[in-house]
């Protein structure tokens, strides 16, 4: 675990899991920006810690990089032993999924490795199922919490090719439900967030991208074609973080627990 920053916070902590340079850092900011002391979880401790740096120093927060593998039981327990160490986890953002190919291009289901398969389910869904078991107790004696999984397109529509995906996704969907329904009542909110399209590199960045597979991509279909009137590509990952937020401060008497989000330049089908 690496501490990045020297501010204390007066709120709890929020844990971002699966932090890439697009949506994940984005919604770390956010939470920082907003006061809170921030944790963020992905494989690749070299490149976290590079973000962590940058979030700490622009929004004057206290940001904690730590190491996690979401498909191992093991390495999610330990993350957040960490994580529990800081106080208490008010926040968490599961954003983790497992990429089958960097190009997002279909696999022919009898070519899917049962491996490949079931590495895609455990960190789509299991990884979720962990990371939230570990967050929930505490959230429960406290009387409040919000738990926010990242979903897409995929989660909603079987794909042809994209079965590892699907899966995972729809699997994530289930859980979400599951939680809304035994945890509402002891103020934990959950909310799963649809996201239809591809989240690019947030508006005027020059920042580089490349390799970054821990953090939530989205699935876009050969209808959708983000920023093709404008000349934008993909949706401002800032602008979604901000509907994380509004998710976290909504007053309880009028919760969400689905939201569909998607760019204007997004076909329906």
């Amino acid at each position: 675990m690496r501490n990045v920053g020297s501010s204390s916070s007066g709120r709890g902590i929020a844990a971002v899991v699966g932090v890439g340079p697009k949506l994940g850092r984005s919604v770390a900011r956010k939470f920082a920006h907003e006061g809170y002391t921030v944790a963020i979880l992905a494989r690749d401790l070299g490149r976290l810690s590079r973000v962590a740096e940058e979030i700490a120093r622009e929004e004057k927060a206290q940001v904690f990089a730590i190491r996690i593998d979401c498909s191992d039981q093991r390495s999610v327990r330990e993350a957040f032993e960490g994580v529990l160490s800081l106080g208490f986890v008010e926040v968490l953002v599961y954003n983790a999924y497992q990429s089958a190919s960097s190009t997002y291009r279909p696999t022919s289901f009898t070519d899917i490795p049962v491996g490949s398969f079931q590495r895609s389910l455990a960190v789509s869904a299991v990884g979720a199922f962990l990371c939230a078991q570990q967050v929930i107790p505490g959230m429960i004696e406290r009387g409040k919490g919000t738990i926010l999984f990242t979903g897409c397109s995929a989660s909603l529509y079987g794909v042809a090719g994209f079965s590892e995906l699907c899966c995972g996704k729809f699997a994530l969907r289930a859980l979400a439900q599951c939680l809304t329904r035994e945890y509402q009542a002891f103020g934990i909110h959950v909310a799963h967030v649809i996201i239809h399209g591809v989240v690019g590199p947030p508006r005027g960045s020059a920042m580089e991208y490349r390799g970054m597979v821990t953090e939530q991509q989205t699935l876009q279909s050969e209808e959708e074609g983000e920023g093709e009137s404008s000349g934008v590509t993909g949706m401002d990952p800032d602008r979604v973080a901000q509907t994380y937020w509004y998710l976290h401060v909504q007053d309880r008497s009028a919760w969400t627990q689905e939201l569909d989000l998607r760019s204007s330049f997004t076909s329906f089908y």
